[in-house]
């Protein structure tokens, strides 16, 4: 006998509980929706808009329930009283709608997150394209290709929506192109196939606007990495002066007011904050600060 492993999925339970109450708010989340195609939600929307409601409720019911007793204790205030009830519903509002809002932008927060990465491999993948372009590869074959290869997975992702068009609902190569690329976070891949699409009905070079496609993005490309190489150098001048020339002026300053008697503070203390605390968290915040930058 097989055993069956059931996943628990909050937004079919939610779903399940909220879900007629949402239908008549769908068309206001329109935006929501494309949002959440281009983050790679795999999520119909109904079912992401009642967990939404749903964990909403919950951030408000929860802390209703709790903070009316554990404030008290917290704040000294008497347990019956009108402040306690007041805080505790402010507390629990502020939780139900921090809630909603994050979820509300958790897609788009994925979509920008999707989008540099396409960006910054976009030039290697016209390349591959103008190839099988050049080779006299059909188109639905190419992007057939590319749907199956291991690198760019955000690419990969978006051309395997657009052959499943194709093969499982039976839609026109080009018809599915237009349809997806609404979905498609990067806009640059988005004017890429759309011009592809431009060239093949109006009987146009295909090969030759994706050389002349793929020259352009890599002059682009040039051009922004010139601008990082420029960017990388001003951020290692401000590397060198808050966590070489700062430290080297702070401990002359320490050691200079440790001469002249202190004046109430203690130099040595003061030295061990700087050493101990103040330069590796400015170090940290330097080191998160250039690996969150990227070019795209």
């Amino acid at each position: 006998m097989k055993r069956l492993d059931l996943e628990f999925e909050p937004w079919a339970f939610a779903y399940r509980i909220v879900g007629d109450r949402v239908q008549r708010f769908l068309p206001h989340f329109n935006d929501l929706h494309i949002q959440m195609k281009r983050g790679g939600v795999t999520i119909t929307l109904p079912a992401y808009l009642s967990l939404m409601v749903f964990a909403a409720a919950l951030a408000f019911i929860v802390p209703i329930a709790i903070l009316p007793v554990v404030l008290p204790f917290l704040l000294g205030m008497p347990l019956i009283s009108i402040e306690n009830l007041v805080l505790s519903f402010l507390f629990a509002l502020l939780s139900s709608i921090g809630t909603f809002i994050i979820l509300y932008l958790y897609p788009g927060i994925k979509s920008s997150n999707r989008k540099t990465p396409m960006d910054v491999g976009l030039p290697y993948f016209a390349s591959f394209l103008t190839l099988l372009s050049s080779s006299n590869v059909p188109p639905r074959k190419i992007f057939g290709s590319i749907a199956h290869i291991p690198t760019l997975p955000e690419v990969r992702q978006e051309f395997s929506n657009i052959v499943r068009d194709v093969e499982v609902f039976g839609k026109d190569l080009l018809t599915s192109i237009m349809e997806n690329m609404k979905y498609i976070p990067s806009k640059r891949l988005q004017e890429m196939l759309s011009g592809y699409v431009a060239t093949i009905r109006t009987g146009g070079d295909t090969t030759q606007y994706l050389q002349i496609s793929t020259e352009n993005l890599m002059k682009d490309r040039m051009i922004k990495l010139d601008m990082m190489l420029e960017s990388l150098y001003a951020f290692a001048e401000i590397y060198i002066m808050i966590l070489v020339a700062a430290p080297l002026l702070f401990i002359v300053l320490f050691a200079t007011i440790g001469m002249l008697g202190g004046f109430g503070m203690d130099p040595g203390m003061l030295m061990m904050l700087l050493t101990y605390i103040g330069i590796p968290l400015m170090a940290a915040i330097l080191i998160v600060i250039l690996d969150t930058y990227t070019v795209s």
